[in-house]
């Protein structure tokens, strides 16, 4: 198994508790600090978490550490964002149904891997537990997500509303698809601590549900996913008889940390140009689904590498 399971619930228990806690006593508070706490979770841990790639990549292609090796990784790796980015602009309906799709498998895939240890998640599987993730981010409140969708890909927030279903009873739906194969799962014995797995779906629900999906989304990225994936990383290369631990993690990530606390900085200014928070978060999200798409392609190669 890849995580430490029990100590990543207990790490999101705490703080999903707090910010439960605080949304139930004054939604207000949680209001105000959603967008800094997304800021803090993109750009402080999201983004770094995929700041050793390249070594990562070194290391599952056998690639020696030179100038020529390294060109082809960052053109390769800067071809794929810089297309998906051009998708972007030529047609952002089209660049947020990829995004969608990418985050659905991504998210699926790490999360589930968790779960089945040496066995391995199916497609299935991994398509389930993103489509839960994603549904429970786009449906806890469509006030707040909808816009946002609505302003990234030009398409009208009352024809999105029109033609997409009742979000709770989505969200109830994909519970119930999530619960049955969970339960089909854990009876064959393919699901690892299916304890904490039924804890788990509980809690991220409750956690959307009452701090709405800015709060649920940045302690499901920094927590569930990022903070997951530097620990599967490190085991990656403590598989490979390799000495590479959290402080190496940590120094190795340094100069894409603080290329992030620039991005950081940067956007905070474009906010400031645009004199609009909506239009903030969506360039955010795109920028988020720029990155990821390369970064799936590691991960999913690093993954196969344990086959």
């Amino acid at each position: 198994m890849f995580r430490a399971s029990s100590l990543f619930l207990i790490s999101a228990s705490i703080l999903s508790t707090i910010f439960i806690g605080i949304g139930l006593i004054s939604p207000s508070i949680n209001e105000s600090l959603s967008v800094w706490v997304l800021l803090v979770s993109v750009f402080l841990i999201g983004i770094p978490h995929g700041a050793i790639d390249h070594i990562v990549a070194s290391e599952l292609f056998n690639n020696k550490n030179n100038l020529r090796s390294h060109l082809i990784f960052y053109s390769s790796y800067l071809l794929i964002m810089a297309l998906l980015g051009i998708l972007w602009l030529v047609s952002p309906p089209a660049g947020m149904v990829v995004f969608l799709l990418i985050s659905i498998y991504h998210f699926g895939q790490a999360d589930m891997e968790d779960f089945f240890g040496e066995t391995h998640p199916s497609l299935a599987w991994s398509v389930l537990r993103g489509s839960f993730i994603i549904g429970l981010i786009l449906f806890s409140d469509p006030s707040k997500t909808l816009p946002i969708i609505s302003d990234a890909t030009g398409i009208s927030f009352f024809y999105l509303l029109s033609i997409l279903p009742d979000p709770g009873v989505l969200i109830s739906g994909l519970l119930l698809l999530y619960f049955i194969a969970y339960g089909i799962s854990a009876y064959n014995n393919t699901i690892q601590n299916p304890v904490v797995f039924f804890a788990d779906a509980i809690l991220l629900t409750t956690l959307f549900w009452i701090t709405g999906p800015f709060i649920g989304f940045a302690l499901y990225f920094a927590v569930w996913h990022s903070a997951g994936h530097i620990f599967e990383m490190i085991q990656f290369f403590k598989n490979r008889d390799k000495s590479f631990g959290l402080l190496d993690f940590i120094y190795q990530s340094i100069p894409f940390t603080v290329i992030s606390l620039f991005g950081l900085v940067g956007l905070y200014y474009i906010q400031d140009l645009f004199g609009s928070e909506q239009q903030f978060i969506t360039l955010m999200f795109i920028i988020i689904s720029v990155l990821t798409l390369p970064h799936m392609f590691v991960v999913n190669k690093m993954y196969k590498s344990y086959n």
